[in-house]
């Protein structure tokens, strides 16, 4: 795809740098002291100098500009600034000439020698490439900053897809269990089924206002998880214990992906066995470093049925929101995961 050039405000540049120009390439060429030069008005020729430097200069900047994507199809530096500052030269040289052998011829009646028009043309030239020069590092710049912005923005975007992949793995994985869940409670016992629809619309109103977002506030998430909890609970009706501990945190000032906490109770329970007798209790330790997320183990003997992207879709998730990974680390008695908080204030 062709590549446009980016323009630059050069207006202040070129309001001061001109008349600079032209006044000291008059000066260095000699022709200001010259015999016979003050028989005009000085401010004819300073005129004269900064018109063939407003020429030289618009001329070589608009060549440059017009050049540049035929300039950057040449990889290699060692040919393109060579060729890019040939540009200039020819530019300058041509212009130049042009231009003072009309000022020599129209406004001294030829008076200086060809001699003295080279010398004055190897000034402008070299005025020129540094005029050039100064272009030069200008356009590399914008466009090292356009880069880096396209470069970032398309990081985001890539991360973002990423991030929505993830997303919709957990709506589908979260109603298949939710509805296994209300068709037994149907079967088993009204009442409980008629609680469980109610918390359930609670925790779906949860899902649907927040799953669009990276971060959630920890208190809505915690709420969120004692909701989710609740509906285990009458699922369930014995051998679930979870207790919420917070270390005088304000839980207003933290955020969190949202449904983590879900994630890892579901994971305990998935994994673990459980009943009236052996009970699987989750602790949920909130401190302003982490929250702790400890369940007893009691590893189930038969083979889980499972989609295998609980933890590792919530490691995806913290990896791609905060830059962050949870900690998992287990005991021969207890299954501990350590999820990194974010201070939202």
């Amino acid at each position: 795809m062709k590549h446009k050039p980016q323009k630059i405000n050069d207006t202040v540049i070129k309001f001061a740098g001109i008349p600079f120009t032209g006044v000291l390439a008059f000066h260095l060429s000699g022709f200001a002291s010259a015999a016979g030069i003050n028989s005009h008005p000085a401010i004819i020729n300073y005129s004269c100098f900064i018109f063939i430097s407003f020429c030289l200069w618009n001329g070589s900047a608009y060549a440059h500009y017009l050049l540049r994507n035929q300039l950057y199809k040449i990889k290699k530096l060692y040919f393109r600034i060579p060729a890019r500052y040939s540009i200039t030269i020819a530019v300058t040289w041509i212009i130049s000439y042009i231009l003072l052998i009309c000022w020599n011829y129209f406004l001294h009646d030829a008076q200086f020698t060809q001699h003295g028009i080279i010398y004055c043309q190897l000034i402008m030239t070299l005025i020129s490439i540094q005029v050039s020069s100064i272009y030069e590092i200008v356009y590399l710049n914008k466009e090292r900053e356009s880069d880096l912005i396209k470069i970032e923005r398309s990081e985001k975007l890539k991360v973002q897809a990423q991030l929505d992949a993830l997303k919709s793995q957990i709506d589908p994985h979260f109603i298949f269990n939710s509805l296994n869940t209300l068709s037994y409670l149907i079967s088993q016992d009204q009442e409980k089924a008629k609680l469980f629809n109610d918390t359930l619309a609670k925790v779906y109103r949860y899902i649907l206002i927040n799953k669009e977002k990276d971060l959630i506030q920890l208190k809505q998430e915690i709420e969120f998880a004692s909701n989710y909890f609740y509906l285990l609970k009458i699922r369930y009706q014995a051998g679930l214990n979870m207790l919420i501990k917070m270390d005088n945190v304000s839980i207003e000032n933290y955020s969190i992906p949202p449904l983590s906490l879900q994630a890892l109770i579901e994971n305990a329970i998935k994994h673990n066995y459980f009943s009236e007798k052996i009970n699987l209790s989750i602790e949920i330790t909130i401190s302003e470093d982490e929250i702790r997320v400890v369940n007893h183990k009691n590893i189930k003997k038969y083979d889980i049925q499972s989609s295998r992207i609980g933890l590792a879709n919530l490691n995806e998730r913290y990896s791609l929101i905060v830059n962050k990974d949870i900690i998992v680390s287990q005991t021969p008695d207890f299954f501990t995961v350590l999820l990194p908080v974010i201070k939202s204030v």
